[in-house]
């Protein structure tokens, strides 16, 4: 395998972002209409980014396998611009209308709850979003984008919101420690619980 690459993420390769998403974080598990879910890992995907300080991608012959990105206290939003923000705003507003079974809302609510208690720790930002291409496996692509990213951040306290749906495991090997979880029903057909977690790490 050739030498994975670690630099600033290229905004043409968020279609790429998209397709990590729907199978690494099981958006398909929650929409089923594929056209649906296309639209909403879509606006995900841009949001993601819209709310980011910084963007980082793991790159195969010049070829994304990898990124992740994360919002800084205090910094700009370098990847903000009116066409995006636009786009996620009416994205926005698509999903709630058609939010029917509010699993949006459930999963969100679950989220704000934990954070709302995690502030008075006074966080210096949060991991956004966080993939690796789900067919390259075992090579350790999240270690090294996680490592890079850490090694831009000094002395801060940062947060991630995941789900018992993704390897939240992984951050745990990290060193990140478990602030809070809260297990909810999204699927009214499936009553299996999603637990919902906060994690936490000093850099």
């Amino acid at each position: 395998m050739s030498e994975i690459q670690i630099k600033e993420f290229n905004t043409k390769d968020l279609e790429k972002v998209r397709q990590f998403a729907v199978t690494g974080m099981k958006f398909d598990k929650y929409v089923e209409n594929q056209f649906a879910l296309y639209f909403y890992s879509k606006i995900v995907a841009e949001m993601e980014l819209k709310n980011s300080t910084i963007a980082l991608g793991a790159y195969l012959d010049n070829e994304l396998v990898g990124f992740v990105f994360a919002r800084c206290n205090f910094q700009r939003l370098k990847y903000s611009n009116p066409k995006r923000n636009i786009t996620v705003n009416f994205g926005n507003k698509l999903i709630d209308l058609f939010d029917n079974d509010d699993m949006a809302k459930t999963y969100d609510q679950a989220n704000q709850t934990m954070l709302k208690q995690f502030m008075k720790n006074k966080p210096d930002g949060e991991i956004t979003f966080f993939a690796v291409d789900p067919t390259i496996k075992h090579h350790g692509i999240g270690t090294r984008l996680l490592r890079a990213l850490e090694n831009k951040l000094h002395d801060q306290l940062i947060y991630v919101f995941t789900d018992s749906n993704c390897d939240y495991q992984f951050y745990l090997k990290k060193g990140f420690k478990t602030f809070d979880q809260i297990n909810v029903t999204l699927d009214k057909d499936d009553q299996t619980p999603l637990t919902c977690f906060l994690l936490y790490k000093k850099i």
